[in-house]
């Protein structure tokens, strides 16, 4: 069974689940995973058909959209906030809005300056580098899962 087969019978899954989400179900993780298992098929198809620089920009922007939404990386959206005013300078203050609104807004400021897509990849592989070289080698699993999430991603978007 391929990637597109997994994603068609998860997708069947979710919607088999839309009763119980009406009673309360939260299905936002499946969702989140879902997007993610189609933006990796996306990937595996381009390295396959080695056409990596051809990703149109809008793909390259909904691989950034999906790394600011891994909530691994940034389990709040005060990390993600610190992340786009350290590295991408984007002067963003304190929000009161949602996780969804605030990464809308990031992804806006990319698509008005597509240099900061460029920033994003260098800023990703940075921290990854910082985190690896750690002197501290006491890691606890929360630390661990977001060096591995870190990793991940610093590969995905090193070939945008």
């Amino acid at each position: 069974m391929d990637i597109s087969n997994k994603i068609i019978l998860l997708e069947n899954t979710l919607k088999e689940f839309s009763d119980l989400e009406k009673k309360g179900l939260d299905t936002s993780s499946l969702k989140i995973f879902i997007k993610n298992l189609k933006t990796f098929e996306k990937i595996q198809k381009s390295r396959d058909l080695k056409f990596a620089n051809k990703i149109s920009f809008e793909d390259k922007l909904e691989l950034i959209k999906s790394f600011l939404e891994d909530k691994k990386v940034f389990p709040r959206i005060k990390d993600l906030i610190d992340f786009t005013n350290s590295e991408l300078e984007l002067g963003f203050k304190d929000q009161k809005e949602s996780r969804a609104l605030t990464i809308q807004r990031i992804i806006g400021r990319i698509q008005k300056r597509p240099g900061l897509k460029d920033k994003v990849k260098y800023a990703v592989n940075k921290i990854r580098n910082e985190i690896m070289h750690m002197e501290n080698q006491k890691i606890d699993n929360k630390e661990l899962s977001k060096i591995e999430s870190f990793a991940k991603w610093a590969e995905i978007l090193s070939n945008l």
